[in-house]
């Protein structure tokens, strides 16, 4: 764990390994979204909030992971709708600017829209983010690398000074 301390004396170098990650993913998702980095947000919360409880209460800890209890329809008794107005909320995007994205975005076949207004994403959307997500996952992972590397070095020079 980082400590605040540290943090600060190495903010600036910090700052710059993250953002590079950062920037370049931005860049990717404005890409993969038509240059609509709204709707992206609207989509990571709809489906972040439709497999939180899921993954938190059973996948996290499972032997099989997410991915093949997913796969084998085990999420679906506990996976969560959530409606314009608790998006709105979550990200602070008027509910309007919402209603919106979700109209292009279920157009693009990646969320349903429920009885009530209930969001969900659609079934076996997510083969459409797969080589995006791929590709996401290897370079956060590199980025992340790098990032404890120096984390690594300067913590040496940080002990060796006093």
């Amino acid at each position: 764990m980082l400590d605040r301390e540290f943090v600060q004396e190495n903010r600036r170098e910090l700052s710059y390994l993250t953002g590079s990650f950062l920037t370049e993913h931005l860049i990717r998702v404005h890409a993969a979204f038509e240059g609509d980095l709204t709707a992206a947000v609207v989509l990571g919360t709809i489906g972040h909030h439709y497999i939180q409880r899921f993954y938190d209460e059973v996948a996290r800890d499972s032997p099989q992971g997410l991915d093949r209890l997913v796969e084998a329809g085990t999420h679906l008794p506990r996976v969560r709708t959530c409606n314009a107005m608790s998006v709105s909320a979550a990200t602070g995007i008027p509910r309007e600017t919402v209603r919106r994205k979700v109209r292009w975005l279920a157009r693009k076949g990646w969320v349903a829209v429920g009885a009530g207004g209930a969001l969900s994403l659609v079934s076996g959307m997510s083969k459409d983010f797969e080589e995006f997500d791929i590709e996401t996952i290897v370079r956060f992972h590199r980025a992340a690398h790098d990032f404890m590397q120096q984390v690594q070095r300067r913590s040496r020079t940080r002990r060796a000074r006093t």
